[in-house]
């Protein structure tokens, strides 16, 4: 009896050893998986940093030697540090429609014109960029931070257009703006993409130029013209050539202002020659002005005779000759538009699409289907969302911005190809979930197969 116990005695003693060493060995090799995750962690945010502080998709060409673009990152920690006033917002937009745009377009414009929209150097106020916008082929150029934007078809722009031509564009925002694109951003490497809604007083602009001539589109003659690194054929826009002349054709604006049905007010301006003004920026005229999409507006409406009564048209935009001749209208049925925009839809149908994408990294379509299903379908794009509403069920908003949206997007595509996906990471994953804790709280899990 006393030897069958001191066998059972040894053989105890003998598990209690073997699951003492598979318990260190575990430990061990857990504190290793665990060391090496917070290196790769590391290494991964340093990598996302650099990227979405990234200038632009090319580098300058060895023959230019002037300035280049400096992203503004460094975003305000609150909504309006300097107290600003917003004058806009003293005027109704539906009565003063060109006043109001006026007022915004000089708010824009006051200490950027100085700097050639060096927007970093500005000291009357500060303007901001959005990150993320250089890693695929459509980023941004190198000299003034241009990117991609839909060519202008043959005639698009004037009757006097007789080839596609390229548009280029760059974006800016004001503190307000920019204090949520930093809230997103807060962490590069993991976007804050809940309850996304910007602040009254919020500005993005935007300024669009053409690779036309004042011989393609005759409005331009002595409009800005800046030098751009630009793709030089829009089938390749990864394929960059010398700087070539861009002519300022179009601004964009979005103002969020709670009176409008939607939250926002869009407005657009073109420049034109026959404007008085000695400063050529002045001449950016005032084209059209929406606060809504007009939802109950359909073709059988207009054909019937019905009009937008949710935007304002400047009634000399055909003799001025930025409507041309192969559009029947800037914006759908009338609705609000610029001259390089699609005429299929309109500033607030295409802004209301904004989203975060999706698991496959994909978003809604912002004009609507040529051959909707249903023609109910069809009107889906013209629904008056309020601000931070998405535009599909399911879906987060952006509020509007396209340009966030698309700086997820980049991040998204980027993070497919280096986000870690190593047999060690995801041990780290299955070891961190046992555990049910995160060792390491500043650092991304690993996703599962996902890109967000």
């Amino acid at each position: 009896t006393r030897t069958r116990t001191h066998a059972r005695y040894n053989m105890s003693l003998y598990r209690l050893c073997k699951i003492s060493v598979l318990v260190g060995t575990t430990t061990v090799a857990g504190a290793l998986v665990f060391e090496r995750q917070q290196k790769r962690a590391r290494k991964w945010q340093h990598e996302a940093l650099r990227e979405f502080s990234r200038a632009s998709y090319n580098a300058p060409p060895p023959e230019y030697s002037g300035p280049l673009f400096k992203p503004r990152l460094d975003f305000p920690s609150k909504p309006n540090p300097e107290g600003e006033t917003f004058p806009w917002l003293d005027l109704d937009f539906k009565k003063e429609p060109e006043r109001y745009l006026l007022a915004v377009r000089d708010y824009c414009l006051e200490g950027n014109t100085e700097q050639d929209f060096r927007v970093e150097e500005n000291e009357v106020r500060g303007w901001y960029h959005i990150p993320w916008m250089s890693f695929l082929p459509t980023g941004r150029e190198p000299i003034h931070g241009l990117t991609m934007e839909r060519p202008a078809a043959t005639g698009m722009l004037s009757d006097s257009q007789r080839h596609r031509l390229q548009t280029w564009a760059v974006a800016f925002y004001n503190a307000p703006g920019a204090f949520i694109i930093g809230n997103v951003w807060e962490k590069p490497w993991q976007p804050k993409l809940d309850g996304v809604v910007f602040p009254e007083g919020t500005i993005g602009f935007k300024l669009l130029f053409t690779e036309g001539s004042a011989e393609d589109v005759p409005y331009l003659k002595g409009t800005p013209v800046w030098k751009a690194s630009i793709a030089r054929q829009p089938e390749e826009p990864g394929d960059r050539g010398l700087p070539v002349e861009m002519r300022l054709i179009q601004m964009d604006v979005a103002i969020r202002d709670e009176r409008a049905d939607i939250g926002w007010v869009f407005g657009t301006f073109v420049y034109h020659s026959s404007h008085p003004h000695h400063a050529p920026w002045r001449r950016l005229v005032p084209v059209c002005l929406q606060w809504g999409n007009d939802p109950d507006l359909t073709v059988q409406r207009y054909q019937e005779g019905g009009r937008p009564a949710q935007t304002w048209n400047n009634p000399r935009v055909r003799e001025m000759g930025i409507l041309s001749g192969s559009r029947p209208y800037l914006g759908w049925l009338g609705r609000a538009n610029g001259p390089v925009d699609n005429f299929k839809s309109c500033c607030a149908s295409c802004h209301s699409t904004a989203s975060v994408p999706d698991k496959n990294n994909t978003v809604p379509r912002a004009v609507p289907p040529s051959r909707p299903e249903r023609p109910e379908e069809l009107m889906r794009w013209f629904r008056n969302l309020k601000a931070g509403e998405p535009f599909e069920e399911g879906r987060k908003s952006m509020d509007y911005s396209q340009q966030l949206k698309s700086s997820i997007y980049q991040y998204n595509e980027w993070a497919k190809t280096h986000r870690p996906q190593t047999l060690l990471d995801k041990a780290a994953l299955w070891w961190q979930r046992l555990l049910q804790v995160h060792p390491f709280p500043n650092a991304p899990l690993p996703s599962s197969g996902s890109n967000k």
